[in-house]
């Protein structure tokens, strides 16, 4: 029985050397260089669908900054004067969803991040294996640069129109078209984080694809240990 497990233990060292061996004569390889799409592939996609359609920036983090800010215009005429005298509270309102929708307007027309990274991304020249990857990771910190925005972003704005939507809900007459754009407003402010984003969905399906690139490292087999009889083993493999 001794000797059965010796064989079968030595077997499986064997095995695993020759894969090791095997795998170590391979070119090195990089999981940036072997995901299906690349992410300068995936790259070129986006800034060419950020060049056709400008509102790539969260359309509910628009609505929100919207809502907010005619929350704040109706609420002018319409404020609790015992509560709010120096009707300070419609101004909540508007400079926050007024901020807001300039922001939106900015990163909807004017931030092409992926247009940006991608021009970084051409300034690599060379096909070698060095210049391939640089390209590759550099088009994956453009990427996860959009999604962090993109997440940062939408939980200031769901804080400062929540904020602003409850202030205004606390200064308004009540049973008013103001008090009912008050909690639509209130309602809209926490809709951008109920959602992914854009950006923050390619980041996450780009690194879906490159876990993909890694297979098992241990195998389970059979092996024949000699006359006539089999032992139970793993195979290792690894790559890198």
């Amino acid at each position: 029985m001794k000797n059965l497990l010796k064989k079968a233990i030595l077997i499986n060292t064997l095995a695993g050397a020759v894969m090791l061996n095997a795998y170590g004569e391979t070119k090195l390889t990089y999981p940036e260089l072997e995901v299906t799409p690349r992410a300068t592939e995936r790259l070129k996609m986006l800034a060419q669908k950020e060049e056709k359609n400008s509102i790539l920036f969260p359309m509910n983090m628009q609505i929100s900054a919207l809502s907010t800010l005619v929350a704040g215009v109706l609420q002018f005429g319409s404020v609790d004067k015992e509560d709010d005298p120096d009707k300070r509270s419609p101004l909540a309102g508007v400079l926050v969803g007024g901020a807001w929708v300039g922001i939106n307007l900015y990163m909807s027309q004017g931030y092409r991040v992926y247009n940006d990274t991608l021009s970084d991304v051409n300034r690599i020249t060379g096909n070698g294996v060095r210049e391939q990857l640089t390209r590759e990771r550099i088009a994956e910190e453009g990427i996860n640069k959009a999604a962090r925005l993109a997440s940062r972003l939408k939980w200031i704005s769901a804080l400062t129109n929540g904020g602003a939507s409850a202030y205004m809900l606390s200064k308004v007459e009540k049973d008013t078209a103001a008090q009912i754009m008050g909690a639509v407003s209130l309602a809209a402010a926490f809709s951008p984080i109920l959602f992914e984003s854009e950006w923050e969905r390619v980041a996450k399906d780009q690194r879906a694809y490159k876990k993909k690139v890694y297979g098992p490292i241990f195998t389970s087999s059979v092996f024949n240990v000699g006359e006539g009889k089999w032992a139970p083993g793993f195979l290792f493999a690894s790559t890198f």
